[in-house]
């Protein structure tokens, strides 16, 4: 099974736009408390890693799903389309992005899905 989760989480470090937007506030599945209200932050999760293409019984790829959450107040748009650049350019495909309004904080949350296929050694 390939985790994919720190090698996105460090495409994301790594891209000078989000980091002049983020800084070093991206995580891997939880955001700890102490940043909970420093926005913008973004968290990682992997939704789903599943083997296919089998032959002779033994999986030759693995299909995998990643779901990026970002949290800001501010206008969500150009945090959006960096997180969407990135992962574009690490040929991941955008399934779907959600929008939420946290009343409780006045924060916007977007949860953006992404999916990918990766070959598996022989």
């Amino acid at each position: 099974m390939i985790d994919m989760e720190v090698s996105v989480i460090l495409a994301l470090e790594n891209d000078p736009i989000l980091s002049s937007l983020v800084g070093d506030k991206i995580f891997r599945l939880i955001v700890p408390d102490e940043y909970a209200d420093q926005y913008p932050y973004i968290r990682v999760v992997e939704i789903d890693n599943t083997d296919n293409d089998y032959r002779d019984n033994k999986a030759k790829a693995s299909d995998i799903d990643v779901q990026i959450d970002f949290w800001t107040k501010d206008d969500p748009v150009s945090l959006q389309n960096a997180i969407d650049y990135v992962m574009k350019s690490l040929q991941w495909k955008r399934l779907g992005v959600t929008s939420f309004y946290e009343e409780n904080t006045g924060a916007i949350r977007k949860a953006m899905r992404y999916k990918t296929k990766i070959r598996l050694e022989e």
